[in-house]
């Protein structure tokens, strides 16, 4: 759908600027209370460490495909020298300072399954010393006119001086780029007169001085663009309201509405980072504004998909998309969307035939396979296929057709071609999906079915189901054949 857009991403330099963070997940199960305390007892069984803040910003912009310089400040510590290694692993380019007068920022989350517990914070917040701030200028200055836009990842952390302010004011002044600007403190970065600003709901009403509403967020905020813009001057103002969605204004004017896609147990840390650097690279990539909401809102959807603080692939996005899309040709895609259905719990149903001519016994197999859990996913022998099988006078009916028959059916949620000289059977689709569920008509056992060690071998489960009595493509052909007033109507 949008495939046009996302491909253009991996044409852009973004120069990204922000307070680095590292976030520490520790995981493990709760089953007792402190004697100490009455405090959960967490038996921790995995430590994970991933980039945030800027750093995490830096990593979805390169992971969306942008090549990507990171300019931040950082202690010259174990957890500084860290991040850089997890940065340089996501293919961002670090221009970062360490520096012994700072401690690496580090949130420390413990779980005890899904469910956080409570977060440390350690590292330092204070202002960057006079010294490294000139320093910085100066890379800054190095650096600035080399990009196509500049994204400003600002967590108040002490990077972003009053004195780097107004260096990226002159360097805005003097090479005007696309600026997108994440910030709690929006109105600080008016002189920069942002492309793109990106405020949460809270974030917004903390800056208009409104109170917080727990329901109708859209309306609240949907005519206060003359607000926000008298207090940011950007020129798009993307505006994300949780469940609620998006509201775009550009300008003064909102000209977009964005739904959020519901997502279960979503974790939310980092998915600004996504959604500013998603709708940045769509916008530099000639997307209209609502094209770059619904690309930011699919990236964001992904990541908080995740478990930890996330990032979205640049194919995660293009497979998010294709989820909405019935035909699916391409393996590699369709990998990436059983995965998805699987990383939201989803269990996945496949059965695979040739479909033919479609009759009441095809629908109701159909409808019972897809009863058997969220997604049901049919494979099509291609028409060579089906030669192969059942001679030349078959198909019937070519593969487009038999695929737009097929994509009416409500129970059918993705159709996937197969079939070739070396293997007509659906093996390679079913080591591709690795379904929950393999089903096929009762005229099967077990025995006779060649794929099901290999669905098992996946840790899937083979279901036959009874087939409806005198309902097959054979018997229909035989009956136009032997029946005198159809074999003048064919």
């Amino acid at each position: 759908m949008y495939t046009h857009i996302t491909n253009q991403f991996s044409h852009f330099n973004i120069l990204c600027i922000g307070d680095l963070m590292v976030d520490v997940y520790l995981r493990g199960a709760s089953t007792r209370l402190s004697p100490e305390a009455p405090v959960p007892v967490v038996n921790v069984t995995s430590t994970t460490v991933s980039l945030g803040g800027g750093a995490n910003t830096a990593a979805n912009l390169s992971h969306l495909g942008a090549r990507v310089t990171y300019c931040s400040v950082t202690g010259a510590d174990t957890d500084g020298g860290r991040a850089i290694t997890l940065l340089q692993h996501a293919g961002v380019q670090c221009r970062v300072i360490q520096h012994n007068s700072r401690n690496t920022i580090v949130k420390t989350r413990v779980m005890a399954g899904s469910q956080m517990l409570t977060r440390y914070d350690a590292g330092s917040e204070h202002a960057i010393l006079p010294e490294v701030e000139n320093e910085f200028i100066q890379l800054l200055q190095e650096l600035y006119p080399q990009y196509d836009a500049v994204v400003i990842a600002d967590y108040g952390k002490g990077l972003l001086t009053p004195a780097v302010l107004n260096a990226l004011v002159q360097l805005q002044q003097e090479h005007p780029l696309c600026v997108a600007v994440d910030s709690k403190r929006l109105e600080y970065f008016m002189p920069l007169r942002p492309t793109l600003v990106k405020p949460n709901y809270r974030e917004a009403v903390m800056m208009l001085q409104l109170e917080e509403q727990a329901t109708n967020r859209h309306q609240q905020l949907e005519d206060k663009g003359s607000s926000l813009y008298a207090q940011t001057g950007a020129a798009i103002t993307a505006l994300t309201l949780d469940e609620a969605g998006a509201l775009v204004f550009e300008g003064e004017k909102p000209v977009y509405r964005a739904f959020a896609r519901p997502i279960p147990m979503p974790n939310v840390s980092g998915a600004g980072d996504t959604y500013i650097s998603a709708f940045t690279l769509a916008w530099l990539a000639g997307a209209g504004i609502p094209a770059c909401a619904e690309i930011a809102g699919a990236a964001a959807a992904v990541a908080i998909g995740k478990q930890e603080t996330a990032h979205c692939l640049q194919h995660e996005l293009e497979a998010f998309f294709s989820v909405n899309e019935k035909y699916v040709t391409d393996l590699q895609q369709l990998r990436h969307i059983c995965n998805i259905y699987k990383g939201q719990g989803k269990k996945v149903v496949f059965t695979n035939g040739c479909f033919d001519i479609l009759h009441s016994g095809h629908v109701s197999y159909l409808n019972r396979a897809r009863e058997l859990g969220d997604v049901l996913l049919v494979g099509i022998n291609t028409d060579d296929s089906i030669r192969r099988l059942k001679g030349s006078t078959r198909p019937v009916n070519q593969l487009y057709d038999r695929m737009q028959v097929l994509a009416g059916l409500e129970a059918v949620r993705h159709i996937v071609p197969f079939g070739s000289l070396e293997d007509d059977t659906p093996a390679a689709l079913i080591e591709v999906i690795q379904p929950h569920i393999f089903v096929k008509g009762g005229d099967y056992t077990k025995e006779t079915l060649p794929e099901a060690a290999l669905v098992e071998q996946f840790g899937g489960e083979v279901v036959l189901l009874p087939l409806v009595p005198d309902r097959s493509t054979t018997h229909i052909i035989r009956r136009i054949n032997t029946t005198p007033a159809l074999k003048v109507a064919k």
